[in-house]
């Protein structure tokens, strides 16, 4: 090879030398992400897609994929660093972060992202011609039910354990009774409803929840009001009362006017092992884009981000943290 060949050689060398070293820290940034969300089903796992698809959309480097999860399990493999993200609720998460029953210790790596994502409402459906108008109903007159609910580990099942042990009631008592407590996903839930093999379910869910419609479509249902000495017992537990307002289910019979029930803030929850830049990115491109953010479902309309911090007792992530201060939420 010749001096002046080799010379050139030399020098592509060290242009692709270069172009590989300028390249390696860009595809570096490149990050997958898992975000443990709720039942494929439910609102959740909707609402998580819909912020990964806003955030890889401003960001271009965070890929978010959303897996199947419930609000107490996720606060276990965030723990555990199964997971980057979770939807939580403020109950659940102060008990994993304090390791308070039913967790086993404290899961002290938990930290707040943004609340105030809207609302999950407690929805305790019953059959139309069950006769049933309240939820105090069912278990003073200790009806024999069959209540589906889905399965531990999420905030329905615990909610339902906790409303039943305010009317003095557990789960063997309704079989006592000649009734039962029934556990399924939402669509199966639905389905046996529908199909008349249960009276009641419970689900917890954003407002319009999809799998309330769909069973009111096949079956006539109530969705019954609760009382304000329940919801009291409830908000010992940080629930808050809520309406489910009128109009929001067509198909509902009782659907002609706003429903009193118990409600918990979406909360979005991460671990300290996750990077601050990386959290400091995604809560950006949610703070910087609120038009859009409000327009991937009806329960984020009214987010407020001044709101988005307010949760008691568990820490702020540093990344996100960062964002609210360059937002200006933050002093």
């Amino acid at each position: 090879m010749g001096p002046a060949r080799q010379s050139i050689t030399s020098a592509l060398a060290a242009v692709c030398s270069a172009l590989i070293l300028f390249a390696a820290p860009a595809a570096a940034q490149q990050r997958a992400l898992t975000w443990s969300a709720g039942q494929p089903s439910g609102g959740w796992f909707e609402q998580a897609g819909g912020l990964a698809a806003l955030v890889k959309s401003k960001t271009g480097r965070l890929d978010i994929k959303p897996v199947a999860g419930a609000a107490y399990g996720n606060m276990t493999k965030l723990q555990q660093g199964e997971t980057d993200l979770a939807w939580s609720l403020p109950p659940v998460i102060a008990a994993a972060y304090n390791g308070d029953e039913p967790f086993k210790g404290k899961q002290a790596d938990i930290r707040l992202v943004m609340t105030g994502l809207g609302f999950v409402q407690t929805h305790f459906c019953v059959a139309e011609d069950s006769g049933i108008r309240s939820v105090r109903e069912i278990f003073e007159r200790k009806l024999p039910l069959r209540i589906g609910s889905p399965r531990p580990g999420g905030s329905d099942e615990w909610e339902l354990r906790n409303l039943m042990a305010f009317y003095n009631t557990t789960y063997a008592d309704m079989k006592d009774r000649g009734g039962e407590v029934v556990f399924g996903a939402f669509t199966q839930l639905t389905a046996q409803f529908r199909d008349r093999k249960l009276d009641a379910f419970v689900l917890n869910n954003a407002v319009p929840a999809g799998d309330i419609v769909e069973a009111a479509r096949g079956r006539k249902l109530r969705i019954l009001p609760m009382d304000a000495d329940l919801l009291t017992h409830l908000g010992s537990f940080g629930l808050v009362s809520a309406m489910i307002p009128k109009g929001s289910y067509r198909d509902v019979v009782n659907n002609d006017g706003d429903l009193l029930s118990a409600a918990m803030a979406n909360t979005i929850v991460t671990s300290s092992a996750v990077s601050p830049e990386i959290v400091h990115d995604f809560t950006a491109a949610l703070l910087g884009n609120l038009d859009a953010l409000r327009k991937v479902h009806p329960a984020f309309s009214d987010f407020d981000p001044r709101k988005a911090l307010r949760l008691a007792n568990v820490p702020l992530h540093p990344g996100a943290e960062k964002a609210y201060r360059e937002a200006g939420l933050l002093e």
